[in-house]
């Protein structure tokens, strides 16, 4: 068959997806459902986020156009049995978008700062539920918040949730406060298991509950401190991968290898490459 040929790049998209899952298509395109495609969904959601973090704009435009397939591909995949169609999910955000901006397309007044408008965009999902007559079988207040989220981001949208009805620190201080609590539980727990100058501690159930406690703590934090902690982490390990690179770099040039240095020697190298990268930034 021939390649589709539209005005519209959109419909281009759409002919082609539709092509693909055709009975004369692409045979694995034919063999996918909903299920079988998430990894795809997650690592194209992934990469964009990466390129998003380089600043490169070349890859970015390829990268959206990856993940924009995921969406008419999963389009394609509901129209077929009668569920909705590509233009439906358009529609469908952009009605939503219209109704929940009325400080942009309505008369409202009164919403200057991002916050108001997150406070009012949650009051308008609420109405919305109520108009379509959705009763959510779990009361509670962190219901909908997906599982499939990764650990750091679903932590940190419960604890906005706890917050919103008041349950949470005043300020800051009493986040960490609880933090060096946590770290002597945990201090404690480890020294039941043994000396701490052990190299590694074997796996015990009670150390886990505490080292998340830690975790959970640290995602809470960062909220307090107005930082994404996803982006922290990932910050903190493009951080070290850049200067392990350069240290690999360091040790390369002796004709040895990591293993054959100390680790007095390689503590060396590794502050050298700080301090590089310092220079650079």
């Amino acid at each position: 068959m021939n390649p589709p040929n539209f005005d519209s790049p959109i419909q281009n998209l759409l002919k082609l997806t539709s092509d693909l899952r055709s009975p004369e298509g692409c045979p694995w395109d034919k063999e996918q459902t909903h299920l079988s495609v998430i990894p795809h969904l997650l690592e194209e959601s992934y990469e964009v986020v990466d390129t998003i973090e380089r600043g490169d704009d070349n890859h970015l435009k390829e990268e959206l156009g990856d993940l924009l397939f995921q969406i008419t591909f999963h389009s394609q995949l509901a129209e077929e049995r009668g569920a909705f169609t590509f233009h439906d999910v358009a529609n469908g955000v952009f009605q939503k978008l219209v109704y929940r901006h009325p400080h942009v397309y309505g008369k409202q007044e009164g919403i200057g700062t991002g916050d108001q408008v997150l406070t009012q965009w949650d009051q308008l999902k609420e109405k919305e539920k109520e108009k379509k007559g959705i009763q959510n079988s779990d009361p509670s207040i962190l219901s909908g918040i997906p599982k499939a989220l990764p650990a750091i981001q679903r932590s940190e949208k419960i604890q906005s949730k706890a917050t919103k009805q008041g349950f949470d620190w005043p300020n800051v201080e009493g986040v960490f406060q609880k933090f060096q609590e946590e770290i002597q539980e945990l201090n404690s727990e480890l020294q039941k298991q043994g000396s701490l100058t052990s190299k590694k501690l074997p796996y015990d159930e009670r150390i886990e509950d505490e080292l998340g406690d830690l975790f959970f703590l640290l995602v809470n934090l960062s909220r307090k401190l107005s930082i994404d902690p996803e982006t922290c982490l990932r910050r903190a390990n493009e951080k070290f991968e850049s200067r392990f690179r350069l240290l690999e770099g360091y040790v390369a040039g002796t004709g040895k290898t990591l293993k054959d240095h100390s680790l007095e020697e390689l503590d060396k190298y590794w502050d050298k490459a700080k301090n590089e990268l310092r220079k650079k930034s």
